[in-house]
């Protein structure tokens, strides 16, 4: 199939799902929830995953027999958006469930986490848990400061072969998996919190084999290949007796443009295929051999990425522990708790940051996506998934409402430091423009 092809299935296919989420309502569930104090941990990202581009999300296409195993046990957030659509800015937020404005992370360089808010691993480590993670990529080096609060943080990525090109040097996701399994392998106890970070499907898309002759689609064989590295990973849970006990958390720091827009990949837009991604929650089962609770559950509520930290906090009892503001436990909404009336916001500073053009900003509602341009623009997700036809004439009342929001949340701008050239180096390697002129005055429309 024809990419302009596929896109059109993929679109109808989104389309068909938001429609029937539409129609359905929230229902109470009987006993679907109870916090399990001290069960292990484990966070799963797969960088630039696209929540369309998986078969549990509506795409024909893909094959992922791993992550779709984990989703039966898992519940399904159907509408699920990052604050940001680049890798470390956007983990920054997963780890301490604020936005960039907050942690003052704005780019993959320049930017470093500094020591406040507490990340997650820190808040579990103050529990007596021990915290280890191991990362596919350099952008998310423990330099960045990202590594706060673990006791094990694998980020040594060296070329697979002399003489391997820069954009090459990327560590495959069953490399990263062993690592990972080593230090799980001296873990005494089962106050445990691991963190899996795969690159694949980042470009360059060039999944080994046998998932390159696959598949049409590169992007697709390199989603496979990423779900075979998650299914060796659950397997070493379960073979160790975990996999049961454990709250499992997967998703995507971002998505990926694939021409979608203009945009063959990501950092400078922000439309749905850009920060709308997958997340599987899997709460651990109340006793050996029971399905986990809430199993199969699928939520429409708009989420995101800030709430998987209040989440957690919520299952494993962490005690002490005051969410932010606006907040939600997965868990509980899954259980049927009420949603909070609430808009989900993101931007970008990338198009300033690379290219002198103005930064975005965007607000979802669960039917409406405004984005905050030089030209601005509204889309109805329901109607329109693919957000092709801007309504922002039509629309003055959710314009309104929503612009004044974006503008409230908008993050001060924050000037990056220096990168130093062996940094840059490895940026340019995985796509990142140097950096250039942040402009004064009017900046230009990224469009």
């Amino acid at each position: 199939m024809s990419r302009a092809g596929l896109r059109s299935a993929t679109l109808a296919l989104a389309a068909a799902a938001l429609l029937a989420a539409a129609c359905r309502r929230p229902a109470a569930r009987d006993g679907g929830f109870r916090a399990s104090p001290g069960a292990p941990v484990f966070l799963i990202v797969v960088d630039t995953l696209r929540s369309d581009r998986l078969p549990f999300y509506g795409y024909a296409s893909g094959v992922t027999p791993a992550l779709s195993a984990l989703r039966e046990d898992s519940i399904l957030f159907e509408s699920a958006w990052s604050p940001v659509p680049l890798t470390l800015p956007a983990h920054s937020s997963l780890f301490t469930g604020v936005l960039p404005g907050a942690h003052r992370v704005l780019d993959n360089g320049g930017y470093r986490l500094g020591t406040a808010p507490p990340t997650l691993a820190e808040l579990l480590k103050k529990e007596g848990y021990e915290t280890g993670g191991a990362v596919s990529c350099v952008v998310l080096s423990g330099s960045t400061g990202i590594a706060r609060g673990f006791d094990r943080w694998e980020d040594r990525i060296e070329p697979s072969e002399p003489g391997l090109a820069a954009n090459r040097v990327q560590r495959p996701g069953r490399e990263t998996v062993a690592r990972l399994e080593e230090w799980l392998a001296g873990v005494k106890g089962e106050r445990v919190f691991a963190f899996l970070h795969l690159f694949e499907p980042h470009a360059p898309y060039e999944a080994p084999e046998p998932y390159r002759s696959r598949f049409a689609d590169p992007y697709d064989a390199e989603v496979a290949a990423a779900d075979a590295a998650v299914g060796v990973f659950l397997d070493g849970l379960k073979r160790r007796g975990l996999y049961e006990k454990s709250l499992v958390v997967f998703l995507s720091d971002h998505g990926e443009g694939l021409g979608d827009h203009g945009e063959e990949e990501h950092g400078v837009f922000l439309y749905r295929e850009a920060i709308q991604v997958p997340l599987l929650v899997k709460l651990p089962s109340a006793k050996a051999g029971a399905r986990p609770p809430l199993a199969g559950t699928r939520v429409e509520t708009p989420v995101e990425l800030l709430d998987v930290l209040p989440t957690v906090a919520d299952v494993v009892g962490l005690p002490g522990f005051a969410p932010r503001e606006g907040s939600v436990s997965l868990a509980r909404l899954a259980a049927g708790g009420a949603a909070p009336e609430r808009r989900l916001f993101a931007e970008t500073f990338y198009p300033r940051i690379r290219f002198g053009w103005s930064e975005l900003r965007s607000v979802v509602d669960g039917t409406w996506h405004y984005v905050d341009a030089p030209r601005p623009e509204l889309y109805d997700l329901a109607t329109d998934p693919g957000e092709t036809k801007n309504r922002i004439e039509e629309k003055a009342g959710p314009v309104r409402a929503m612009k004044a929001e974006a503008e409230r949340r908008r993050s001060p701008f924050v000037e990056p430091s220096a990168v130093d050239e062996e940094e840059a180096k490895k940026l340019a390697s995985l796509g990142y423009v140097t950096m250039t002129t942040a402009g004064g005055g009017a900046l230009p429309d990224p469009k």
